[in-house]
C-alpha cells in the first residue's frame, strides 16, 4: 500500500501548490481571475441591481422601448473608468473590476477613488483579498478619520424668502461620529449639495441658469457648526433635525460614497435635480432597498422629500432649533408691550442699566429684559455683521446677566413640524359668475403655499406660489385660460421698533383683464414694497405697487403703472381671510381700482373651501366677479 499513499501524497501536495506556483507568474493568473469575476458579474446581472445603479447615480430611460437604456446624473468624466460609463452600467462595472487590479499605486488608484464600489462588488462576488494589489490611500484614510460617521440626521432649514435659492427651504445631512457621551453636534459634519455659482451672478441670471441647468452642482462636506451659523444665526431660519434609523453599516456606506463624490460635478436644476433630490440618492446608496427618487418626476420640493423619507420609515424623531429671531419673538411676548422702548435703549446703551426706568423693574423683569436686549443685539449683529462696539455691548449685557440669581431656562415652544403641513401641490375646482356669465373653473398649482392656505406647519406671512394655472368654462361652452402665474412670492413681515422689516411682493405671468369690449390675455410683471403692522392675530400692510404690462388694448403695447395697495390679512374661526384694495395709474392714462375680499374655510389639513369677491372700476369697465372653490392639496 505504500506506493499508493506516496502517489496520494504527491497528488495532494501538487494540488495545494498550484496557487503558489501560479502567483510566481502573477499576470496570467490575475488576468484570469479578473475574467472570472467579470463573467460572474455579467451572469448575475450585477449592473442591473439597485446597489450598482445607485452608486453610479444612473437613471433609467422613461420610454418602455428603452427600458435597458441608462444615463448617469453625474456630469463629470473623472467619475467613470470606462469611456462609455456614463450611459452603460455594464461597461463601467467591467472597467471598475479591472481597475481594482491595476498595479499603479497612490490616491488615483481605483481602490482609493471608489472604495464604496469595491465594498459592494466584494460582497457580490466574494473578491479574494490575496489577488488584489496592496494600495496605500493616504487621502482616503485621512478622510475616514475626519468623517467617522455612525449616525445620520436629516436637516431641514425653513424657507428663506430673501434668498432665491432657499425660498422652498433646504435639506442637508448631518453625519454624527460615534457617541462619546458629549454633545457631538459640534463634532459632526454637514453634507450639502448646491449649485456652484460664480461670484457676480445676479438673481436674474441665477434664476435662468438654475432653471435651465446652467450651473454645475457639487456635494460639500464641512463642519456642521458652520451650517448652524449660516442658517440659524445669520439668515434667521428655524432648523428641524430628523435622526434617521440607518444602521452603522449603512451610515458608513453613505460616508464612503461621499468620498467618491468629492469634487464631482452633477447637473443642477432648481426644481428637480437639486439639494433634496441628491440627498435622496445618497440615502438610496446607504439603503439600496429604499425607493425614494421614483416619485419625483417634475420637481423635488425639500419638504416633500422630508415627507417621502418619513413615509419610507427612515425618520425616528425630530428636534427643533429656533433661530435668534424666533427666540427673540418668544422673549418679547413674555414682556409687557410698554417695555419695548426701554428694551431698544438697553440694546443700544448699557448706561440704561442705571436708569430709573430699569431699576424700577422687579429683579425677574430686569433679568428677562436683559436677556431680550442681549438677543436684540445678536439679531442685529446677524443682519449687519459683528463690530467692536456691538461686541463690547454684548459683553456688558452678559456681565450684567451674570449678577442675577440663576433663572430656570424657558424653552421656546416647539411649533408644528413642517412635514405635518398641507401637501405642496393644489387642485382647485370652482363655480363663479362675472359679467360674461356663469363659469366653472379648474386650477392647478405646482407649489406651494399662499397667505390664506391652512397655516398649520407654516410660518406666518410667507407666500410662495409657483406654476399656478386656471382654466374657465363658461355656460356657453367657451373655454379660456384665465391666468398662468409663473411665480408669486409675498413676504409679509410686521415692522416695529425692533424688527425693521420690509414687506414685499413680486409676481408675474399671464392673466385676463377687462376692457370695454373684451377680456384680453396680457403678460405682466408686478410687485411692490412697503410695511406691515401686526394687530393681534391680524396684519395690515401698505405697499407702493408697480406693474409692467403688455396689452394690445393700450396706446403703447407695453406700459408701466404705479400706485398704492392697502391690505388686511386676518384669522377667524373659519380660517384666514383678506381684504385688499389697489389703485394703479398707467403711463397711458389707464386707471384701475380694485377691491377684493377672500375667505378661506379650513375643512382639514389638505382640504378647504374659499369664497372670493372682486369689484373693479376701470376707465371703460365696471364690474364684479364672485366665486366659490374647493381646494385639494396633494403630493
Amino acid at each position: 500500500m505504500k506506493p499508493f499513499f506516496i502517489l496520494l501524497l504527491v497528488v495532494f501536495s501538487a494540488a495545494h501548490s498550484l496557487p503558489v506556483v501560479a502567483l510566481q507568474n502573477p499576470k496570467p493568473s490575475v488576468d484570469a481571475y479578473i475574467e472570472v469575476l467579470q463573467q460572474q458579474a455579467l451572469e448575475k446581472n450585477l449592473w442591473h441591481k439597485r446597489g450598482w445603479i445607485n452608486l453610479l447615480h444612473y437613471k433609467r430611460a422613461t420610454l418602455p422601448l428603452q427600458s435597458d437604456s441608462y444615463s448617469s446624473y453625474v456630469d463629470d468624466e473623472k467619475f467613470f473608468l470606462s469611456d462609455e460609463g456614463a450611459t452603460q452600467p455594464d461597461a463601467e462595472l467591467l472597467a471598475t473590476l479591472r481597475g481594482f487590479f491595476e498595479t499603479s499605486d497612490g490616491d488615483n488608484h481605483a481602490q482609493c477613488r471608489f472604495p464604496a464600489r469595491l465594498d459592494w462588488l466584494s460582497q457580490q462576488l466574494n473578491i479574494q483579498d490575496q489577488y488584489l494589489p496592496k494600495v496605500d490611500c493616504p487621502l482616503y484614510k485621512q478622510w475616514r478619520e475626519m468623517v467617522n460617521v455612525e449616525q445620520v440626521v436629516l436637516v431641514f432649514p425653513a424657507h428663506h424668502l430673501n434668498s432665491p435659492s432657499s425660498m422652498f427651504g433646504h435639506t442637508l445631512l448631518r453625519l454624527d461620529p460615534p457617541s462619546d457621551g458629549k454633545n457631538s453636534d459640534w463634532l459632526a459634519y454637514g453634507v450639502n449639495f448646491g449649485a456652484n455659482i460664480p461670484a457676480g451672478d445676479n438673481s436674474l441670471l441665477y434664476a435662468y441658469k438654475g432653471l435651465s441647468g446652467g450651473y454645475p452642482g457639487q456635494f460639500i462636506v464641512e463642519p456642521y457648526f458652520k451650517k448652524i451659523q449660516e442658517y440659524n444665526r445669520v439668515e434667521n431660519r428655524d432648523i428641524w433635525e430628523y435622526p434617521l434609523n440607518l444602521t452603522p453599516l449603512e451610515a458608513r456606506r453613505l460616508g464612503t460614497h461621499l468620498w467618491e463624490l468629492k469634487n464631482i460635478n452633477f447637473a443642477y436644476y432648481f426644481f428637480k435635480e437639486n439639494c433634496s433630490y441628491r440627498l435622496l440618492e445618497l440615502l438610496e446608496v446607504a439603503r439600496p432597498s429604499a425607493e425614494l427618487t421614483d416619485e419625483f418626476v417634475l420637481a423635488a420640493i425639500p419638504i416633500d422629500t422630508v415627507r417621502s423619507i418619513e413615509q419610507a420609515g427612515f425618520i425616528t424623531d425630530h428636534q427643533y432649533r429656533p433661530s435668534i429671531a424666533t427666540q427673540l419673538h418668544f422673549q418679547l411676548s413674555a414682556l409687557p408691550d410698554n417695555l419695548r422702548p426701554l428694551l431698544v435703549e438697553l440694546a443700544e446703551n448699557e448706561a440704561v442699566l442705571q436708569s430709573p426706568d430699569f431699576l424700577a423693574l422687579s429683579p425677574s423683569q430686569q433679568y428677562r429684559a436683559l436677556q431680550a436686549a442681549y438677543h436684540i443685539v445678536r439679531y442685529r449683529q446677524a443682519k449687519k455683521g459683528r463690530d467692536a462696539t456691538s461686541a463690547k455691548h454684548s459683553l456688558a449685557l452678559l456681565t450684567a446677566l451674570s449678577t442675577y440669581p440663576a433663572h430656570p431656562q424657558v424653552e421656546v415652544p416647539v411649533p408644528v413640524s413642517p412635514e405635518k403641513a398641507h401637501q405642496s401641490k393644489r387642485l382647485t375646482v370652482g363655480r363663479g359668475h362675472d359679467d360674461s356669465g356663469n363659469y366653472s373653473e379648474l386650477g392647478f398649482r405646482m407649489a406651494y403655499h399662499s397667505l390664506l392656505d391652512n397655516p398649520y406647519g407654516f410660518l406666518d406671512g410667507a407666500q410662495i406660489n409657483m406654476g399656478a394655472v386656471a382654466m374657465r368654462v363658461y355656460d356657453d361652452n367657451s373655454l379660456k385660460l384665465e391666468r398662468f402665474d409663473v411665480a408669486d412670492v409675498f413676504s409679509l413681515t410686521p415692522h416695529d421698533e425692533i424688527f425693521d422689516s420690509l414687506s414685499w411682493r413680486v409676481y408675474g405671468g399671464l392673466e385676463r383683464v377687462n376692457t370695454a369690449d373684451e377680456r384680453p390675455l396680457v403678460a405682466h410683471v408686478s410687485g411692490g414694497g412697503g410695511y406691515a403692522y401686526a394687530i393681534g392675530d391680524s396684519t395690515v400692510y401698505t405697499l407702493l405697487a408697480g406693474r409692467l404690462e403688455n396689452n394690445k388694448a393700450f396706446k403703447q403695447s407695453l406700459e408701466i403703472a404705479m400706485g398704492p395697495e392697502l391690505g388686511w390679512v386676518y384669522k377667524n374661526g373659519l380660517g384666514a381671510g383678506s381684504l385688499k384694495s389697489q389703485w394703479l395709474e398707467f403711463a397711458g392714462s389707464e386707471r384701475r381700482i380694485e377691491l377684493s375680499l377672500e375667505q378661506d374655510i379650513i375643512l382639514s389639513v389638505n382640504h378647504s373651501l374659499r369664497f372670493k369677491s372682486t369689484r373693479r372700476w376701470y376707465n371703460h369697465y365696471t364690474g364684479s366677479d364672485f366665486s366659490l372653490s374647493y381646494h385639494y392639496f396633494f403630493k
